[in-house]
């Protein structure tokens, strides 16, 4: 199983044994090992639902640079970490080999 980072210059596949922490995740969006806190930036990127956008809450406080872009147009800045959801509990889950290739076409990186 995988998850996907996405920084202002390239769309990275990382493997993954288990699903990350909250932790894990807030040291991953916005600046790499910089806590921060998560948000949803989007629901409704992909032609597959269940891959979900997630960024720092205060991406914008703390001036981070461009990143991409979601479906609604709304331009997110910092590292955006991208999971899938389990339906099973009702929370985040990793992403299957073909949601990372869904990922990796559909992405829209910020063009400056």
């Amino acid at each position: 199983m995988f998850y996907v980072l996405i920084d202002d210059k390239s769309i990275t596949v990382h493997n993954a044994d288990e699903m990350l922490t909250l932790k894990e995740m807030q040291n991953l969006v916005g600046i790499e090992n910089e806590p921060a806190y998560i948000e949803v930036a989007s629901y409704h990127s992909y032609s597959d639902r269940s891959i979900i956008m997630i960024c720092d809450d205060e991406f914008l406080l703390k001036s981070y640079k461009p990143t991409c872009y979601t479906a609604e147009k709304v331009v997110i800045h910092g590292q955006v970490l991208i999971l899938g959801t389990d339906a099973a509990n009702g929370d985040f889950g990793l992403l299957t080999l073909k949601q990372t290739e869904i990922i990796k076409q559909e992405t829209k990186l910020y063009q400056r």
